[in-house]
């Protein structure tokens, strides 16, 4: 009874894994491109034309019913455009910010962004609910300028992404 027990729960873990890989690999992809997209936007449309769009709550580089979203920032951690908290691009710079947990994330974002792009994690309210999640958001900065772009996915409980 037991080796059945176990034998089960192994493929129920199995099934698990299977079905949240994809569906993982698809948010993580789906950020990528994001912030891809809004790069070119960038280069093509100017910073102001990008502040307006990527500030747009409706605007194209918001997905997922609005749980998915691109922000701008420059390298001194200031915060050009947000969809969901536009009061972030108040201050001067983010660089001594913490999330719920006291992580200095910007941080991580700039030093993502002097790479060239890179993933972080953080915890951060999830829009449209007043609960806070573990978020992995990937940064990508414009090529050829002091930009940055970011775009994430929560993980709501194991296994679970969106």
């Amino acid at each position: 009874m037991k080796k059945s027990t176990a034998g089960i729960l192994a493929a129920l873990m199995l099934m698990v894994m299977v079905l949240a890989d994809p569906a993982m690999a698809g948010t993580r992809d789906d950020c990528i491109t994001k912030c891809k997209e809004a790069g070119e936007f960038i280069k093509k449309q100017g910073i102001n034309a990008a502040v307006k769009e990527i500030g747009d709550k409706k605007g194209r580089f918001v997905w997922n019913d609005g749980v998915s979203y691109v922000f701008l920032m420059d390298m001194k951690a200031r915060m050009l455009a947000h969809p969901h908290k536009p009061e972030l691009t108040k201050p001067d710079t983010l660089i001594e910010a913490t999330d719920v947990d006291g992580k200095a994330f910007f941080v991580d974002f700039v030093k993502a962004a002097k790479k060239g792009k890179g993933w972080t994690k953080y915890t951060w309210q999830v829009p449209g609910m007043e609960i806070n999640k573990p978020k992995h958001t990937f940064i990508y900065r414009v090529p050829d300028t002091d930009y940055f772009v970011g775009a994430g996915f929560y993980v709501m409980s194991p296994g679970v992404f969106y």
